[in-house]
């Protein structure tokens, strides 16, 4: 990952601008990996905080990815979140049962290892076309963010700026890092292909290592050269 510097970055950055949605242009693009995703979305505000009557039960499990080990929980519309762990172990299962009814309290929750197992390897598998389904639930903005963060294509680069843009927000940078950073569906919903517009990778909730780390991945299933910022991107 030494070549990953900020020039280079910046310039990756400039390259996918033309694969980016602009409402201001009325340029769409429909990355073809998005239509294998089937979205629903629950809006969480002041007068509905605690939204959920869509969740049903909720089934979790952990498995191994290519970034480390997952928890995916998934309830009756959907994906709820992906998250990656810095501990190598699962946890046993009475803590882990523990850990997502403090996350969910009032909800039924069951572990469901062949659910996860199956579901976290249609989503890494490179070839697979398998329908995954996304349950998006926060404030409207929060939703808007997400909703253009899923236009961004694999191996494409996007400051926080220009993600701004692409939510109808220009100037709103900082609350569009603030929506980033609480997005619950990792990789899926791509927060790794947000940087600062000087291509320093700014933040991420599971890990600077790990955010370079998916960015070189995508980057390796496009072929793209890092030493010159070159190179056929799969869509």
């Amino acid at each position: 990952m030494s070549d990953l510097d900020p020039r280079t970055l910046v310039r990756l950055m400039k390259e996918s601008e033309h694969l980016l949605e602009d409402p201001y242009s009325g340029k769409t693009f429909r990355p073809l990996w998005l239509r294998r995703l089937s979205i629903h979305e629950e809006v969480l505000g002041r007068n509905n905080p605690a939204a959920g009557s869509g969740i049903g039960e909720i089934r979790y499990g952990y498995s191994d990815s290519p970034f480390g080990l997952c928890r995916i929980e998934v309830g009756a519309q959907g994906i709820l979140s992906l998250n990656f762990l810095d501990s190598p172990k699962v946890l046993d299962q009475a803590a882990a049962h523990a850990l997502v009814l403090r996350r969910w309290p009032g909800v039924r929750c069951t572990q469901d290892r062949a659910l996860a197992e199956t579901l976290l390897g249609n989503i890494f598998a490179r070839d697979s076309r398998a329908p995954l389904s996304l349950h998006l639930r926060g404030s409207q903005f929060h939703l808007k963010v997400w909703r253009s963060l899923l236009t961004v294509p694999e191996s494409c680069l996007v400051s926080y700026a220009r993600l701004a843009r692409m939510a109808d927000s220009p100037g709103a940078s900082r609350a569009v890092g603030g929506a980033v950073a609480s997005n619950p569906i990792g990789y899926l919903v791509p927060c790794h292909r947000v940087l600062r517009t000087d291509g320093h990778l700014g933040g991420f909730k599971w890990g600077l290592e790990r955010k370079k780390a998916m960015i070189v991945y995508e980057a390796a299933l496009s072929d793209i050269d890092f030493r010159t910022a070159e190179g056929a991107r799969d869509r």
